[in-house]
């Protein structure tokens, strides 16, 4: 068969219907690939408005401040600048310190907001410049990456999160954030591994001595993080009562994959209460 342009034919065999058209300015793409590539690309479209944390360098910042401070700074660094690093809000001025303390919800507690700038400017996670104040890329950052070991925060969420859960609890996942898994965004010791079957997940116990707190703590404060009804954590158990439960993040509010999130993932958090 011959043909020119673009259009439709039928195989004179089978009579199932063919497209043709010129392969200099055309390629061929399945249905499957072409649903995948409008997922990817709507997804993408989705997910603008998140900063990375690079998961290698968390514990230093963790070590350097005090969980409520780690609080702060997640939120804080929402406000980063895509180019620059620099602390910005509305038409990209410049944030004033007056400003942070509004942002923190910290202007009755003005000591508590200059112990926690003075920890970061001490340790270089926030550096000045005149009167402009950035955060230092190596622990957060807005642009693109190509480091795997980087995990998004969803800066809309962070906030929203941030009107329903204190400080305190908001550090305790920002400790947590150097163990989420890259393709199940679960929490486990080995975070890049690649075999599903070989994830080493963490136990309750462990878990809350990598944020520092008694274990029992750590669960009365799980239930209290959420927003909008929504839990940020995911406790899952299978079996038995003595079988050890395992922790996942939500990915509305931190994820790793440019991808979208797994179906059986989003809907563990699509119940609200």
């Amino acid at each position: 068969m011959a043909f020119s342009g673009t259009g439709t034919a039928y195989d004179p065999e089978t009579g199932e219907p063919l497209v043709y058209a010129p392969a200099s300015t055309h390629k061929v793409v399945n249905i499957a690939q072409a649903d995948s590539h409008k997922e990817r690309e709507g997804f993408k479209g989705r997910q603008h408005d998140f900063t990375f944390a690079d998961m290698s360098e968390i514990g230093t910042v963790a070590a350097a401040l005090t969980t409520a401070q780690c609080g702060y700074l997640l939120v804080l660094q929402c406000h980063v600048d895509y180019e620059s690093g620099r602390l910005i809000g509305k038409g990209s001025v410049s944030l004033t310190t007056t400003q942070m303390l509004d942002i923190l919800q910290l202007k009755r507690k003005r000591q508590t907001f200059y112990d926690f700038l003075d920890a970061c400017l001490a340790a270089g996670i926030i550096t000045k410049d005149g009167v402009d104040y950035y955060i230092n890329p190596l622990y957060h950052f807005r642009g693109v990456s190509q480091n795997r070991a980087v995990i998004r925060s969803y800066t809309a969420k962070v906030k929203q999160v941030y009107r329903e859960v204190n400080a305190t609890d908001l550090g305790l996942m920002y400790r947590m954030l150097p163990y989420v898994h890259y393709g199940t965004n679960a929490l486990c010791v080995n975070p890049s591994e690649a075999n599903p079957r070989k994830i080493r997940w963490l136990n309750g116990k462990e878990l809350a001595a990598i944020v520092g707190i008694h274990e029992k703590s750590l669960s009365r404060s799980l239930p209290r993080m959420k927003f909008g009804g929504e839990y940020i954590l995911a406790r899952l158990k299978f079996g038995a009562e003595s079988d050890p439960v395992r922790y996942f993040f939500n990915p509305n509010v931190f994820y790793r994959k440019t991808t979208q999130p797994d179906d059986t993932l989003l809907a563990m958090f699509s119940v609200k209460r």
